[in-house]
């Protein structure tokens, strides 16, 4: 029903629009940036003077997809008052934009689409396809384009198949779904390489970051009350490794394998002086969106995120960070 009433009133602002802004999440994952490159991919065939904009560099291995190269994460590249129209992908808050104060300033002004697939999204836009049962906003982005017979080339195909493929983890965690699957199928048949996608995705670790790895999960300890386990990553872990953040991408997810528990959870100092919290859960009786929330983060029912200050006076930011989530959970049970 929603595609019936929001997505025709999608198509007609893209058909207005000269200038439209697509905005990608912070920290971009394969979702966000398989389903906005798909959409670019479509208006740049319909001649759109378009801009795609991600405040954080993806990380080398997508270089693979179509069109990367139009992402843009120079703030002063873009002027959004010298758009009419902006549509924010994957992102369940403004503040996931890294543009939120922006957009608040120009929300009246501009048409603003929110295109998602997470629980808990705030509805910020004027327009919202928020659908929380598909496996991936790629997902959404599929139906999109079908509903309203709009081409999927296999440059499109893939970027789409990217997105479902990292949001599923190749179709192995509970987002994977009889839909997401037989829309996998429909975009092989389009010219989408899964195989080749999988290695991009998987095949991107080298010996010191994967001597990292071996670290990082040494550090792993468990909280027998609240039934988690935890571990994390410092600043210096990659200054002296020599390494970027990416290098850690899925650790969380690896843990996730761990037997017997509630949830795992995976703690990073970033550089810009707040702590990133990853959450996992394969238990269905389990929803570590709500713990994420309480936090003033995120996401999805087995996967969610928060970002915490790191205490000024307080060094030991590990301790601080699993006091507040004990806490939390003291007040969540």
């Amino acid at each position: 029903m929603i595609y019936k009433q929001i997505a025709p009133l999608i198509l007609n602002a893209l058909k207005s629009a000269n200038h439209p802004l697509l905005i990608a999440h912070e920290n971009p994952d394969g979702d966000t940036l398989g389903a906005s490159l798909a959409l670019a991919q479509h208006l740049e065939s319909e001649a759109k003077n378009y801009q795609l904009f991600c405040i954080d560099q993806p990380a080398p291995y997508f270089n693979f997809l179509p069109k990367i190269e139009k992402l843009t994460s120079d703030y002063n590249l873009i002027a959004l008052k010298n758009h009419d129209l902006i549509i924010a992908i994957d992102c369940g808050s403004l503040a996931r934009t890294g543009l939120a104060n922006d957009l608040l300033k120009i929300k009246n002004e501009i048409p603003l689409i929110n295109i998602d697939h997470h629980q808990g999204n705030e509805l910020f836009g004027r327009f919202n396809l928020v659908i929380p049962t598909a496996s991936s906003t790629s997902e959404i982005m599929y139906n999109f384009f079908n509903f309203h017979n709009l081409k999927i080339d296999k440059f499109i195909a893939t970027s789409l198949l990217t997105g479902i493929l990292d949001d599923t983890m190749n179709f192995t965690n509970a987002a994977t779904t009889t839909e997401s699957l037989k829309i996998a199928s429909e975009l092989l048949n389009l010219g989408a390489r899964a195989n080749q996608i999988i290695n991009y995705l998987t095949q991107n670790k080298n010996l010191p970051s994967l001597k990292l790895w071996g670290e990082i999960l040494s550090r792993t300890e468990t909280n027998n009350q609240y039934n988690f386990a935890y571990t994390y990553i410092k600043q210096k872990d990659f200054i002296e490794n020599k390494i970027e953040m990416e290098a850690i991408d899925g650790i969380a997810n690896f843990l996730s394998n761990l037997q017997d528990l509630d949830f795992i959870m995976v703690l990073t100092e970033e550089n810009d002086g707040y702590i990133k919290g990853s959450l996992r859960t394969t238990k269905e009786n389990i929803d570590v969106s709500q713990l994420a929330k309480s936090l003033g983060g995120g996401g999805h029912k087995k996967a969610a995120g928060f970002k915490l200050a790191k205490p000024q006076t307080n060094s030991d930011w590990k301790n601080f960070v699993l006091n507040a989530i004990i806490t939390k959970l003291r007040t969540l049970n």
